[in-house]
């Protein structure tokens, strides 16, 4: 799957800041450690949208919180911007719709981000 880039270095529809991800594999030049870290970003997000069904209101915001933190410093710019969003709202009704909607969008994150690993050489599957 291939995003078009504007001249910002975002791919197509903000899903992920390719500047953020450059930034990262050239500082570590390593390309599996540039996957491993995306790999647990991907997971860890994964727990926190799952999370947010079984929360109250105040855990709910915190849990946003540090999602819409960690999708920021990922480059998952898009998924920032819906978790600070969501964060901003009462929840209590919407939760499951809530949730499907983060779930969307890690999963156009984890595609997005499988295609720019590959393109250096590595894979968001866990090697052998």
């Amino acid at each position: 799957m291939s995003y078009p880039k504007d001249s910002a270095g975002l791919t197509a529809n903000n899903v992920l800041d390719v500047g953020v991800f450059q930034e990262l594999h050239e500082s570590l030049s390593q390309a599996e450690a540039v996957a491993a870290i995306y790999r647990k970003f991907i997971e860890n997000a994964a727990v926190f949208i799952g999370e947010l069904r079984d929360q109250n209101a105040a855990e709910r915001s915190e849990t946003l919180h540090t999602l819409k933190g960690s999708a920021s410093m990922m480059g998952a710019s898009r998924m920032a911007g819906l978790a600070a969003s969501l964060q901003s709202q009462d929840l209590s009704v919407q939760v499951e719709a809530a949730t499907e909607r983060l779930a969307e969008e890690l999963e156009s994150f984890r595609a997005v981000v499988s295609g720019k690993l590959v393109e250096i050489g590595a894979s968001l599957d866990t090697p052998r």
